[in-house]
């Protein structure tokens, strides 16, 4: 399962194997295999994922928008997964609907990256989970390449309980 990890501030942080979150996505997710996916970090607060140019490179030589789209949805759903495992809940976890911003052609290899999940929007996720067993979340990520900020996500994803 996970252990915890100290920040800066002296807070303990869960965390989940970056192996086996990578080994999960690219098994049960195949696109993030073709995509080259790595997990660099993946922890309650926050999920980091690297993919390579060459799999994702579109006519223009720059990442294609469907790739970069897949890695914020990718990173922003490992976010949702990882808070659950690290509970102990099981649950279907589906987008509902997104949106990406495009500030610039990506052109090598790119980090997607979580933004955090503010606590009183994760406390109304969880109640509503709780008492309907169904619930909504808006996960905002961002992907950046050779240090820019290259696009930004925001989606909303829905958890549905599995009854067992």
């Amino acid at each position: 399962m996970g252990s915890s990890k100290i920040t800066s501030e002296g807070y303990s942080i869960p965390v989940i194997s970056v192996k086996e979150l990578e080994e999960y996505l690219r098994f049960h997710i195949p696109i993030s295999a073709y995509m080259g996916v790595q997990v660099l970090d993946a922890n309650f607060d926050h999920i980091q994922l690297k993919f390579p140019l060459e799999p994702n490179i579109n006519h223009r030589q720059s990442v294609f928008g469907g790739s970069e789209s897949s890695a914020a949805i990718l990173s922003a759903w490992s976010l949702l997964w990882v808070r659950f495992k690290l509970n102990g809940i099981s649950a279907k976890l589906v987008i509902q609907e997104n949106t990406m911003e495009y500030s610039i052609p990506i052109t090598g290899e790119f980090i997607a990256e979580t933004d955090p999940i503010t606590d009183v929007a994760w406390r109304k996720f969880t109640t509503n989970f709780d008492r309907r067993g169904i619930a909504r979340i808006e996960i905002a990520a961002h992907l950046i390449s050779q240090g820019k900020l290259c696009a930004r996500f925001s989606g909303t994803f829905v958890a549905i309980r599995i009854e067992s």
